[in-house]
């Protein structure tokens, strides 16, 4: 599996969204590596768990953001950031109780998940916060 690198293409030109997006990259990097490593089960769990910390704290500042500047589809944003969080508990759960491992396919999804989300809904909100002159 490759490992995610930053590149423009997830930028929503926003500094601080930005810079948070570039942590994330890094935190799905490093889960990447340890596990291309061969990294134990106790090594891989405290970065999985950084990851998990630090994708509740983006949301939130992300959140924050588009509720200060009326984002209309906040609340749909909400739900995609909601589900996620709740997709990440029951691995943490299925990984910590032994029924799942950090494998490809997982890194797989945490890395499609996202690149698909900076890409998408992120880029929608960018956009209506360049149009209405917000950023």
């Amino acid at each position: 599996m490759a490992r995610i690198e930053w590149s423009s293409s997830l930028s929503v030109n926003i500094q601080d969204i930005d810079l948070q997006h570039r942590q994330l990259v890094e935190l799905i990097a490093e889960l990447q590596d340890a596990h291309a490593q061969g990294a134990a089960k106790d090594l891989m769990l405290p970065a999985f768990r950084k990851l998990n910390g630090y994708v509740r704290e983006h949301f939130s500042a992300e959140e924050r953001l588009l509720e200060l500047h009326g984002y209309p589809e906040l609340s749909t944003h909400r739900k995609l950031h909601d589900a996620f969080i709740d997709t990440l508990l029951h691995l943490d759960l299925d990984y910590l109780n032994g029924k799942v491992d950090i494998s490809d396919d997982l890194l797989a999804f945490l890395e499609n998940w996202f690149v698909t989300h900076v890409t998408g809904a992120d880029q929608h909100y960018a956009k209506y916060l360049t149009e209405h002159g917000h950023i």
